[in-house]
């Protein structure tokens, strides 16, 4: 009995080596996260955000990250591809519409499964209702990121310009006095993109909800005299040479740089952005040259126009590893080298709330930054995106197309756009 009783501790013994042995081998297995973004694919984001990425890798050496980067303009239509064929990537960088299209056709996860409540109550309430859909979360802010209006003071000081357009009626007094003294020079009063990149209608809707237009709100409603002097506006700011024709995001950007655009709508990275793309834009020469505003008011609206533009992440409902998923979401947005090294220096807004009022406040006191969060962001309002909207704005980018390069009347563009937009969503 004794000899059995010292083989059966024996074999004890081995079975819970075993098992030790087994249970480290499982924690060490390898796994494979696939991040899709567009930052790694433009040269002024890549190296820093690898510089992150390779930090959560140092913490997890389990982990295998694999960058793919995809360019901004051409991600909606890879991702629905992917996901529709069964291999979404992991991780995803998400802006607009996306969790929107890709969460309806089951593509991404319900993030409250995985989010703790203390991370979700840190979020400014806006930023998680553009990534909701249907009582489910399908994306958490990455960076917020909503459109202010940028204006060059040097620009205005040769134009003669006193003080920064603060109605519409101020801005097109701008765009002629720019036009007739700096125009000869290849200086433009206004970035507006008219291509038909997807982002060309992100930075238009601001301006349609300016002149008082509720498109896609409680209808279609498309077709209406707000939105007409609206696209009569557009088809103006072309055809009088006050708006360069068929630039789109990127190559405004490169003309704001250059000292040749003097208003745009645009995010608090350009602030990261134009600084990669003028090396002379560092420290307080940025601050004075650019400054950051509201947008100008029309007569039909009360208060300025904002877009609730964010970067936000998803993860795909195909992913293998959802916890660990959710790891690298939360280290992309609250790490501190990820913060440090990514967020600030491109100039986003951080997106918990706890970020911005603690431990990196001082970073939010320059001009810039501070007239994004006392000014642009409390002013932020989402746009009725859904499932239908990734159609729906192939006919309003059509639209928007035909007013900037044609001479086809805005009513019957109105009416044509109205009409398919109709038939989409099923209205009579």
């Amino acid at each position: 009995m004794k000899k059995f009783g010292l083989f059966a501790g024996i074999f004890l013994s081995l079975l819970l080596i075993c098992s030790l042995i087994v249970g480290a081998a499982e924690t060490k297995e390898e796994i494979k996260l696939v991040f899709a973004n567009w930052a790694s694919a433009e040269e002024a984001t890549r190296a820093t955000l690898n510089a992150v990425i390779d930090e959560f890798i140092k913490i997890h050496p389990n982990v295998k990250i694999e960058n793919l980067g995809i360019p901004f303009d051409q991600v909606g239509r890879q991702l629905i591809t992917m996901a529709a064929g069964g291999n979404a990537p992991d991780v995803i960088q998400l802006n607009g519409n996306w969790p929107f299209e890709l969460g309806s056709m089951g593509a991404l996860m319900d993030l409250n499964e995985v989010a703790e409540p203390e991370y979700l109550a840190d979020n400014y309430k806006g930023g998680l209702e553009i990534g909701t859909y249907e009582g489910k979360l399908y994306a958490v802010p990455y960076a917020l990121t909503s459109h202010g209006f940028w204006y060059n003071k040097d620009i205005m000081a040769a134009a003669g310009i006193e003080s920064v357009p603060a109605t519409m009626d101020e801005l097109m007094d701008a765009c002629v006095k720019i036009k007739d003294k700096l125009g000869a020079g290849g200086v433009y009063a206004l970035g507006v993109d008219t291509t038909k990149i997807d982002y060309s209608l992100i930075g238009f809707i601001p301006w349609m909800w300016t002149f008082g237009a509720t498109p896609l709100e409680g209808g279609v409603n498309f077709n209406t005299p707000e939105n007409k002097k609206c696209f009569e506006w557009l088809r103006e700011i072309v055809v009088k040479g006050y708006n360069p024709l068929g630039l789109q995001i990127k190559e405004l950007r490169e003309l704001t740089a250059k000292d040749k655009i003097a208003f745009k709508l645009d995010g608090p990275y350009c602030l990261g952005i134009l600084r990669s793309l003028n090396t002379k834009l560092e420290g307080d020469a940025f601050f004075d040259k650019f400054g950051v505003t509201t947008t100008p008011k029309s007569d039909k609206v009360s208060s300025p126009q904002i877009l609730a533009d964010i970067h936000n992440l998803g993860i795909s409902s195909q992913c293998k590893n959802k916890k660990m998923a959710w790891e690298f979401v939360k280290f992309l947005t609250s790490s501190d080298i990820s913060i440090t090294k990514y967020l600030l220096p491109m100039g986003c807004v951080l997106p918990l709330k706890s970020q911005n009022t603690g431990a990196y406040s001082k970073s939010f006191e320059n001009p810039v930054m501070k007239s994004f969060l006392e000014e642009v962001m409390p002013n932020m309002k989402a746009f009725p995106f859904g499932p239908k909207y990734g159609s729906a704005s192939q006919f309003i980018i059509n639209a928007m197309q035909e007013a900037a390069t044609t001479d086809k009347p805005i009513d019957d563009i109105l009416a044509n756009c109205e009409a398919s937009l109709k038939l989409l969503y099923g209205e009579k």
